[in-house]
């Protein structure tokens, strides 16, 4: 069992109830976000977290993920106050070589962090669609991660987990692009007949969750 308070978002109808079941029975003591700021579109409310009055570290995770092997040891991977923790987009998340963290595991503890919701609050239009217009990511919504990056670098420190330890993953059909995470993968494999031992946290590529994975 985790010992870290873990948040989600779950907004709208992006994602069926199948999902937060399997995330509430993998990762213990999670807080659902349900609704939406004014004027803060879906994963934009991830930053909420950072404005909670919450003196110990906590972990805002995505909800397309999957959990296998010693998992926890991701959950619960220590930080100290100054720290963030992601983990490291190896498989390129954007073509801009400034940007290496994966929006979908950020650690942190909130009152670090209080001054990324501000930055974010006080022009709500501007950032959200910042990295969009700059062409680093594409909309209709996206950048949040792009702009906690660019957030962090100005007063804490930036660590990840060990690089094996998480991947991007798509369609078990869809062999050309199985192929090339394979090749990109920092370690030995991602997926062959099974997923690597390595392997704690599985982030599936936008909306392409196959389940068929894990039967």
């Amino acid at each position: 069992m985790n010992k870290t308070k873990v948040f989600a978002v779950r907004v709208r109808d992006k994602y069926d109830q199948k999902v937060e079941d399997y995330i509430n029975s993998k990762i213990s003591n999670v807080t659902w976000i349900r609704d939406e700021l004014p004027g803060v579109d879906l994963q934009w409310n991830k930053l909420r977290v950072m404005n909670m009055d919450i003196d110990e570290p906590v972990l805002v995770i995505d909800i397309d993920t999957f959990y296998i092997n010693d998992y926890v040891k991701a959950i619960d991977y220590p930080i100290e106050r100054g720290e963030f923790l992601s983990a490291k987009s190896w498989w390129k998340d954007t073509w801009n070589e400034n940007y290496s963290m994966c929006g979908g595991f950020q650690k942190y503890y909130p009152k670090d962090c209080k001054y990324i919701y501000d930055e974010f609050m006080n022009d709500i239009s501007y950032w959200s669609q910042h990295y969009i217009t700059r062409k680093i990511t594409t909309g209709p919504v996206n950048g949040e991660q792009y702009f906690v990056e660019d957030q962090v670098k100005k007063k804490l420190k930036l660590k990840y987990l060990p690089e094996t330890w998480m991947t991007r993953m798509c369609n078990k059909k869809d062999i050309k692009e199985l192929a090339l995470i394979n090749s990109q993968y920092p370690g030995e494999y991602v997926y062959l007949d099974r997923f690597h031992d390595d392997i704690k946290i599985i982030h599936f590529k936008y909306e392409d969750i196959d389940y068929s994975f894990f039967k």
